[in-house]
């Protein structure tokens, strides 16, 4: 399994993942649908399904042109019901919390909730059906309360910010405080990023870790990104970054047990 990242940011979301025999999974899709054929190169082949976390636009701009493209989309009632033309689509598929998805050829998606600004937010463990591995993604969320009791193949995490600078802007009144205060409660700091990875993670078959939706004046993406790897001796990339390559795992059991 591999994980591209096309875009990772506040203006913007869109991965793919990759598995072994070719089938390909998108999780968001919040640009434009033009850039999002370009970021894929005008390729769809292979899309079997997209997966979308939550209703903001820079997660589901594209989400009516996916489903018009004739790709079945996966999210809650919440999101599908904040882009016009997507509720009750025929390729729209409403799951919610705890929501294991077994249709989408080549995957499996276990569905999770995370802590964000708006209602039904989402996290995703996407499991590679024919090489039994599996995937972590978690974004826009202030902390993950959910311990899951297997090994991840690759982690796709929340990295958002650093306090240290957002309080800097703070001071030297650059940033609103009300905005800072959001970030607090919606977004997940580098610290406890680190924390949530090396106190709850099984990171023994742990090949890469992917640093997501980094703030470019809020943190420093390198010197974050290079903290956690030599932390963890896991590979560790965020956006711009080049992709790490993906190699086999071994089975881990039932992939679906929460602590």
């Amino acid at each position: 399994m591999k994980l591209h990242s096309h875009y990772s940011s506040s203006k913007g979301n869109l991965y793919t993942v990759e598995a072994e025999d070719g089938h390909r999974l998108m999780i968001e899709c919040g640009v434009n649908w033009k850039t999002l054929q370009t970021a894929l190169g005008f390729d769809l082949n292979g899309i079997n399904a997209c997966l979308c976390t939550h209703q903001h636009k820079d997660h589901s701009k594209a989400l009516v042109n996916v489903l018009n493209a004739g790709i079945d989309c996966y999210a809650t009632t919440e999101t599908f019901d904040s882009s016009p033309g997507c509720l009750g689509h025929r390729r729209a598929h409403e799951v919610e919390n705890k929501t294991l998805i077994t249709a989408i050829p080549g995957f499996q998606v276990y569905c999770f909730e995370v802590e964000h600004d708006c209602p039904g937010c989402l996290g995703f463990i996407v499991r590679e059906e024919k090489t039994d591995e599996y995937l972590l993604f978690a974004t826009d969320t202030a902390y993950l309360r959910q311990r899951f009791a297997y090994k991840f193949s690759i982690i796709a995490i929340e990295c958002s910010y650093d306090h240290d600078m957002l309080q800097a802007q703070v001071d030297a009144v650059t940033i609103h405080e009300t905005v800072a205060k959001r970030l607090l409660t919606s977004h997940m700091e580098w610290n406890r990023t680190l924390e949530y990875l090396r106190d709850h993670c099984d990171l023994e078959k742990c090949r890469e870790i992917h640093l997501l939706h980094m703030s470019g004046d809020r943190i420093n993406k390198a010197a974050t990104c290079d903290l956690i790897e030599r932390e963890l001796f896991i590979n560790t990339a965020y956006h711009g970054k080049k992709d790490q390559q993906a190699s086999p795992a071994n089975s881990i059991g039932n992939p679906w047990d929460v602590v």
